[in-house]
């Protein structure tokens, strides 16, 4: 008996490149979408009832960093399904807050189609694919690295990826729902651990 496919579901909010996703991923015998969906809400209420193997779903959603916080929510499901994320956006903060975030894999819109299958085959069979640039490639297996050395709590963890969107200390706050010295605290930490001066040693 043949392997049952992989089941997708399929994020993204722009109408014509979600039909253009979910033509090619059907096409193909090993993988099947099994819903799609162009809000975050929509995409969690989808992965508690569908139970997909796969989510793919872009960094920004509606013009925001939803992306990111969903990928999150995604990966604290039980069981939670890998996440592979397609996006336009190639920067070394973006694949390193995609990192952060949980990705399990991470694929810019401009490879060709070939390259888009192998990474979700890839993806599938366990298997962390970062495909961007080649200084943003760089930049999030330095990353990956430092934070794996580092010993960061799963909240400092939390607390670098808002950092990395440039967030302020009263935002990251309201985000996590903690006060701005409690922050402050958590900031301090990261950059102690990572061995750096200052935020902006982040970006460069």
């Amino acid at each position: 008996m043949a392997d049952s496919p992989t089941r997708i579901l399929l994020v993204e909010d722009h109408p014509i490149v979600r039909l253009g996703l979910a033509t090619v991923l059907n096409a193909q015998e090993d993988f099947i979408v099994i819903a799609e969906s162009d809000r975050a809400q929509q995409a969690m209420e989808a992965v508690g009832r569908e139970q997909p193997d796969l989510v793919i779903l872009p960094l920004r959603l509606d013009g925001t960093s939803a992306g990111l916080e969903l990928c999150r929510e995604i990966k604290s499901h039980d069981p939670a399904p890998q996440v592979m994320m397609y996006t336009s956006f190639s920067s070394p903060s973006d694949a390193t807050m995609a990192f952060l975030s949980g990705a399990d894999s991470f694929l810019t819109k401009d490879h060709p189609e070939s390259r888009l299958l192998e990474v979700v085959r890839s993806t599938v069979r366990g298997q962390r694919v970062w495909n961007t640039n080649a200084d943003a490639d760089q930049s999030a297996r330095s990353l990956e690295e430092s934070v794996e050395a580092s010993s960061l709590t799963s909240r400092e963890q939390e607390v670098l990826g808002f950092m990395l969107q440039r967030y302020t200390n009263a935002e990251i706050g309201r985000e996590l729902f903690i006060s701005i010295p409690t922050v402050k605290t958590h900031v301090s930490k990261v950059l102690q651990k990572l061995g750096l001066d200052s935020r902006k040693d982040l970006f460069e």
